[in-house]
């Protein structure tokens, strides 16, 4: 049986999608940086989903070294890897310049060095055996040039460019590399209160996990190139896209 491969698989959506992931029948490989979650998740899985393997790896996805580690360590343990998702992420909000240098390094390698090296060579592999799957995680914030997110959004508008160009490369080759980009989901990614984000997804401005997930996965096997999951996501894009610099003036002078 073919497995999938989450980053970040161990919480949140990352979780989510090893789930939707396990629900059509795929072995599981989950890589984060939590052992703690990894045992959680893992225990979860193989007791939802009993007949299947579901491995765990710890790893620092956002070291230089950690994509040719992960390829290296499916190649030794001969796993068919047929879905690889790339869905490790971190956040923060604030203006860019008064924040550590190491934390912007961190997020380029986490969010552009990583996933673009694992689609590389997991991507060369599916090429050659003629079949496969790529789902790179990206946000509605691509699309959104806002300051308190410009590494954040930077990161992502490149994850979607490549993923977007992948596609084209590969689509005739049977792999399918698909770029989902959701608005806010219902994790703790934002430290917002519970109560305000069961309002705000009541609301439909914020989507639960499973949601995005499904949503993604079923882009993905579809052949889609790109899925922004929700309707007010869609509309936030649109808008974002044709608002004029005031607005982002604004935003500048309350939160920079």
């Amino acid at each position: 049986m073919s497995y999938a491969v989450i980053t970040g698989g161990s919480s949140g959506i990352g979780l989510a999608y090893a789930e939707e992931l396990a629900s059509r029948h795929f072995n599981i490989l989950i890589v984060s940086n939590r052992d703690d979650l990894n045992s959680s998740a893992q225990q979860h899985l193989q007791t939802e989903y009993p007949t299947l393997e579901v491995k765990t790896m710890m790893m620092d996805l956002a070291v230089p070294e950690a994509a040719q580690q992960l390829f290296d360590y499916c190649q030794n343990q001969n796993l068919d890897v047929e879905v690889l998702v790339n869905n490790a992420g971190m956040f923060y909000f604030g203006a860019t310049v008064e924040k550590p240098l190491s934390l912007s390094q961190k997020m380029l390698n986490l969010h552009v060095h990583t996933p673009v090296s694992l689609s590389i060579l997991f991507g060369k592999a599916m090429k050659e055996r003629g079949h496969g799957y790529i789902l790179n995680a990206s946000s509605i914030t691509a699309f959104m040039k806002f300051p308190t997110v410009a590494v954040y959004e930077s990161t992502k508008t490149a994850l979607m460019s490549f993923s977007y160009a992948l596609s084209s490369e590969l689509k005739h080759h049977g792999v399918n590399v698909c770029c989902v980009c959701p608005g806010a989901v219902d994790t703790d990614l934002y430290n917002l209160p519970v109560n305000t984000r069961k309002w705000l997804c009541r609301l439909g401005f914020m989507l639960k996990p499973h949601q995005v997930a499904k949503k993604g996965v079923r882009a993905l096997f579809r052949g889609w190139k790109r899925r922004i999951p929700g309707v007010w996501s869609r509309i936030f894009v649109a808008v974002s896209i044709i608002a004029p610099d005031w607005i982002v003036d604004i935003i500048k002078k309350k939160f920079v």
